[in-house]
């Protein structure tokens, strides 16, 4: 059999917003990513994933759809998409569209319908539910943005439910309607040529139909009330189904088209990545700088997804956590563990998902208050800081205002020196690390081809993790100082310019990882 063209593929996250601006209005758009498909291309992905582009109220960036079947005027047209795909399909990209079935945007005409009667069918759509007896919401669930997950709507008295913001009402999947919608929708843009879709909250669609409390127990450390972790709102088994019959409908298009659930939960990943269901979902590495951890992590994820041609999904940033650079520790030390943290992760099996900018290494951005956009910030009333940090726009241009982005002030403000990590000034120096991932991109293709969907781990000093994936050898050194490992093979591609090879000795410089391939030769 031939293999899907996604098995062991390069995905590279997009966020519209802060991509790339054609028209100089300071929010990047569709017809500037399409600008840039050459930059893309020349990284060395298979694909792009495009975060929502629909008709918005933008409370959520796009998070809070009012319509499924179009395009936000911000970022363009039906037309704009067509060109985008067409142009990114020319050099050879595949294209996924995220898709938000969990909630809709207040603003979308189901829920209009919904709050102007309790007769109205579209109130079906949506959980709408009496209060309980003294005046409160129907039960305890909480919101991910803070406070109840309730609001009341005042016409009718009763509450609708929201597990994000208020503004994003939450849709009723027990209600056959909606599925009928959402295949609509999804054959809607597999018609217009999309290759897939990235899933957004994937597990969450179906809630308990009891809508029962969560019962509260005893934390064992503290002896404080929590929330009981086995008691499930989500995660219900109706879920299944629904991908069942959307895989069905990919198939009808092409059989290699793909679905990506957002479920980082890699014990619950595996009841999702089946033939029938989702291809793939995230394997998220922690934040710490640490080799137990980092293997641990690993196998765990791996030992989850076990099966034929099924691996993990390796990511180490995306558009909700604070970009891993930062998260490495910042500045210099961030930079080099970030490049040998891509190393480490792009020799595994598997599938691996880049976030827009950490080809450049960019940290994330601390932003003043007033101008923090993020609901997570806004209804937290500031207690957590939010995404805005990791969505900053891409610097494209050193020395030129707002790093070449546009004249106008961008919907996010880029701190000062921003322009150091621009496109322009990273292409140009073999050092960089735009030039790096390149190169790291590339030795991955030559070499994936012949490696097998397995890794074995080699006796190593501790602080260091080493593993070989046949030909494949794989060396990070966690620590503080350098190393001397004793490997087999030549020296393909190094994170720091000090790694050396000698006489069947490893000297991995401090933070560092390196490759090297029992049989290749330049």
């Amino acid at each position: 059999m031939t293999r899907p063209w996604w098995r062991g593929a390069a995905f590279y996250e997009i966020y519209v917003r802060s991509f790339a601006d054609s028209n100089d209005d300071g929010i990047g758009d569709l017809p500037g990513i399409t600008s840039k498909l050459e930059y893309v291309k020349r990284l060395g992905v298979n694909a792009i994933w495009l975060t929502p582009f629909y008709p918005s109220p933008q409370k959520d960036h796009g998070y809070d759809v009012a319509d499924y079947y179009d395009v936000n005027p911000e970022y363009g047209t039906l037309v704009d998409f067509d060109e985008l795909l067409a142009s990114a399909h020319e050099r050879g990209l595949k294209v996924l569209v995220d898709l938000v079935p969990n909630h809709t945007s207040d603003q979308h005409l189901w829920f209009q319908a919904a709050l102007s009667t309790r007769d109205d069918p579209h109130r079906g759509f949506y959980h709408f539910a009496d209060g309980k007896p003294d005046g409160s919401p129907p039960n305890n669930w909480r919101s991910r943005f803070g406070g109840p997950a309730w609001t009341r709507d005042e016409s009718s008295g009763q509450w609708y439910l929201h597990l994000f913001a208020p503004e994003q009402p939450d849709l009723n999947w027990w209600n056959p309607e909606v599925l009928a919608e959402f295949e609509r929708i999804v054959r809607f843009w597999l018609d217009r040529g999309a290759d897939g879709y990235r899933i957004d909250v994937a597990s969450a669609l179906f809630k308990r139909k009891d809508l029962a409390d969560v019962p509260m127990v005893k934390d064992p450390l503290s002896g404080m009330l929590r929330p009981d972790p086995a008691f499930l709102i989500t995660d219900q088994p109706q879920v299944h189904q629904v991908y069942r019959r959307w895989r069905q409908i990919l198939n009808e298009y092409q059989p290699d088209r793909v679905l990506v659930g957002e479920i980082f939960e890699p014990q619950r990943q595996s009841r999702y990545i089946l033939p029938d269901q989702l291809n793939m979902a995230f394997a998220l590495i922690p934040a710490g700088w640490d080799a137990i951890l980092w293997r641990r992590s690993i196998e765990i994820d791996m030992i989850a997804l076990h099966g034929p041609g099924v691996a993990p999904s390796w990511t180490l940033s995306n558009h909700d956590v604070v970009r891993h650079v930062t998260r490495l520790g910042g500045g210099s030390i961030g930079r080099e563990r970030a490049r040998a943290a891509l190393l480490l992760l792009l020799g595994l099996p598997g599938q691996v998902f880049l976030y827009q900018g950490e080809e450049l290494g960019l940290e994330e951005v601390n932003l003043d208050p007033e101008s923090r956009q993020d609901p997570l910030f806004i209804h937290t009333e500031g207690k957590h800081a939010g995404r805005d940090g990791c969505r900053v726009p891409l610097p494209w241009k050193k020395g030129e205002p707002n790093a070449g982005f546009s004249t106008k002030p961008p919907w996010l403000p880029m701190p000062p020196g921003w322009d150091r990590c621009a496109v322009s000034a990273e292409d140009a120096s073999a050092s960089s690390m735009l030039s790096f991932y390149r190169r790291a991109l590339a030795a991955r293709r030559r070499l994936s081809p012949w490696l097998p969907p397995v890794i074995w781990w080699q006796p190593s000093p501790q602080g260091v993790l080493v593993y070989r994936r046949d030909r494949l050898t794989v060396a990070c050194n966690f620590l503080g100082y350098p190393v001397r490992v004793p490997v087999a093979g030549r020296l393909v591609i190094a994170s720091a310019p000090l790694a050396t090879l000698d006489d069947g000795w490893l000297t991995l410089p401090e933070s560092s990882a390196a490759w090297l391939d029992a049989v290749w030769a330049e």
